[in-house]
């Protein structure tokens, strides 16, 4: 029951998860992610699983400051450390367990990088498919679906945009 209620948490999760990988605006592509953060926080305590809750949300609060302009180098620095240190802590999964871990650091290091619309959602599609990795080891098969149909919307999405590009130029 508690996988089903969790499956239903990511369901709302993953209409954020999609908007966030159309949208064009670097502000509402990390707004988006925040909520989508907050509701999978949830989700992730039917999961069981305390690093995934925990790296959650501290990424809806790494999300917050990225959409207004307030992740500093200094933060993610401190941001990578905290999520390192709280998920190997708060980790009752094993090596799946480490794999939120991974995936905020690797994308919190390239959110702190990555500026233009394309490089966000390059970042964006990486975590994405690390995410639905981890997702079908802890059966969260709705956040699977939705992230791996979600990294593919944001190639067609960068694509997209790259055409509106060569028409206006």
């Amino acid at each position: 029951m508690t996988v089903l209620i969790g499956n239903l948490c990511s369901f709302f999760a993953a209409c954020f998860t999609f908007l966030s990988a159309w949208s064009r605006d670097k502000k509402r592509i990390y707004l988006y992610q925040a909520a989508q953060c907050l509701i999978l926080a949830v989700a992730n305590v039917f999961f069981a699983s305390v690093s995934g809750t925990t790296t959650y949300v501290l990424c809806t609060l790494r999300n917050i400051l990225l959409a207004y302009d307030r992740f500093t180098p200094r933060r993610c620095y401190a941001f990578v450390a905290v999520v390192a240190v709280l998920g190997v802590f708060a980790n009752n999964r094993g090596l799946v367990g480490l794999l939120p871990v991974l995936t905020t650091a690797v994308y919190t290091v390239g959110c702190l990088y990555a500026k233009r619309t394309k490089a966000i959602k390059l970042n964006l599609i990486v975590n994405l498919v690390l995410w639905a990795i981890y997702d079908a080891f802890v059966l969260d098969l709705v956040s699977c679906a939705v992230d791996s149909v979600s990294a593919a919307a944001a190639l067609v999405s960068i694509r997209r945009d790259g055409e509106n590009i060569d028409k206006k130029g």
